[in-house]
C-alpha cells in the first residue's frame, strides 16, 4: 500500500479523484471496486459514505420519475462537503459537529489491534537495536495501520505480525471485531471495513 498524498482540491488522500467516485455511486456502482479501491480505505470509505448520503435520491427514483426539487442539490452539496475534508470524518448532532482525524482512528485501531490475543507486534514494543556495549532499546512502531475516513465512515487497514501457530482466520475476525467495535465506541464513526494483512509470523 502506498503512503497517502497530501489532499488536494477535490481529491482523496490516496490521488483518486471525488467526483469519479461520486459518479460511480450515482451510476449505481458502489460495489463494483476496481483493482485499486480493494486495497485503498480512503477509496472505500468515501464509497460508504457518499452512497449513504445518495441513498434518498436513490429511494425517491425507485418510486418516482422525478426527484423532489433540491433532493439532488441537497445530497451533491452533503457530498461535495465531506469530500473537501478528507483528512477528517465528521460526526453531527443537536449540539453541533465533531471533526475527527484519520491519524485518531489510526491510532486508536493499532491499540486495539495490538490488545487481540495472537497479535505479536505491540505498540510500542522495546526491541534491542545493535549488540555488545552499544545496545540500545528503541521503540517498535507498532503494526502498521491506515485509516480511511470520509463523514461518518472510515475504512482501517493493518498490516501486523502474529504469533506463530495462530488460526490466522480466526485471529483477522478477532482482529477485525475489535477495532470495529473500538472504533465506533470511542468515535461515532461506522468502520464501513477493518482490512486485516498479516505480514509475518513470529516465534
Amino acid at each position: 500500500m502506498t503512503s497517502p498524498a497530501a489532499p488536494t482540491e477535490g481529491r482523496l488522500a490516496c490521488g483518486r479523484e471525488a467526483d469519479a467516485l461520486v459518479a460511480q455511486v450515482a451510476e449505481g456502482h458502489a460495489e463494483r471496486l476496481d483493482d485499486h479501491q480493494r486495497d485503498c480505505p480512503y477509496c472505500q470509505a468515501a464509497l460508504a459514505e457518499f452512497d449513504r448520503l445518495w441513498a434518498p435520491v436513490r429511494a425517491v427514483s425507485a418510486h418516482r420519475p422525478q426527484a423532489p426539487d433540491g433532493l439532488l442539490d441537497e445530497a451533491l452539496r452533503s457530498i461535495r462537503g465531506v469530500a473537501s475534508d478528507p483528512e477528517f470524518g465528521s460526526i453531527t448532532d443537536a449540539r453541533g459537529r465533531t471533526r475527527i482525524s484519520a491519524r485518531v482512528v489510526e491510532a486508536l485501531a493499532r491499540h486495539l489491534a495490538s490488545r487481540v490475543p495472537g497479535v505479536r507486534v505491540a505498540l510500542t514494543r522495546l526491541v534491542a537495536a545493535g549488540a555488545g556495549p552499544e545496545t540500545s532499546l528503541i521503540a517498535d512502531p507498532g503494526p502498521d495501520v491506515v485509516a480511511g475516513v470520509a463523514g461518518g465512515s472510515t475504512v482501517v487497514a493493518i498490516t501486523l505480525a502474529a504469533d506463530y501457530g495462530e488460526d490466522l482466520v480466526d485471529l483477522g475476525t478477532r482482529i477485525r471485531a475489535a477495532v470495529a467495535d473500538g472504533v465506533r465506541a470511542s468515535t461515532g464513526l461506522e468502520p464501513v471495513a477493518v482490512l486485516v494483512h498479516v505480514d509475518d509470523v513470529l516465534l
